[in-house]
């Protein structure tokens, strides 16, 4: 059975209510409950790391300044010996492709991406997805994906007997 800890807040309209939508039993990680996920002092790096022991699969969806979705992935490497990570990258990461973001989210979503797949193996399994916006209810989201949709593929990598190392979906 899996145990899924998720970034973000499920009562925002982000990925993380459509996780809470499908895994109605996962756990989230955000302000609320209590992790401070920059990784900015070491009670918040030790508070995360204790945590995520209690988890085997780990959806690394918000996209937090200063490498902290990298600095995630690294410390769930080093705390598991199995387990299932999903990191949420963005279309913005392509090279050369017209972006509105700044050039740090661009930079740190691929730097997420290769560490991702280097990381990726039989028992601790990565997959790298990346999606093309999520239609968070602002004006001129409306063509991106739904945060439900998300969460449907999301459950298709988890319960797929194939090792998938990156997905992208754009609506």
């Amino acid at each position: 059975m899996n145990k899924i800890l998720c970034t973000g807040n499920p009562l925002h309209h982000t990925v993380a209510s459509g996780v809470k939508k499908i895994f109605p039993t996962a756990d989230f990680a955000c302000r609320s409950t209590n992790y401070d996920l920059r990784m900015w002092d070491q009670q918040s790096e030790n508070h995360f790391r204790l945590n995520i022991k209690n988890y085997n699969v780990f959806i690394n969806s918000s996209f937090i300044s200063n490498g902290a979705q990298q600095k995630m992935l690294e410390i769930i490497r080093e705390e598991w010996a199995t387990g299932h990570v999903i990191n949420i990258g963005s279309t913005a990461e392509y090279e050369g492709r017209q972006s509105s973001l700044p050039p740090i989210y661009c930079i740190q979503k691929r730097a997420l991406r290769d560490l991702s797949l280097s990381l990726n193996s039989t028992n601790f399994k990565t997959t790298h997805m990346t999606i093309g916006g999520v239609n968070d209810g602002m004006q001129g989201h409306e063509n991106w994906l739904a945060p439900l949709e998300i969460a449907e593929i999301i459950r298709f990598v988890i319960d797929s007997k194939l090792n998938i190392p990156i997905i992208g979906i754009e609506k």
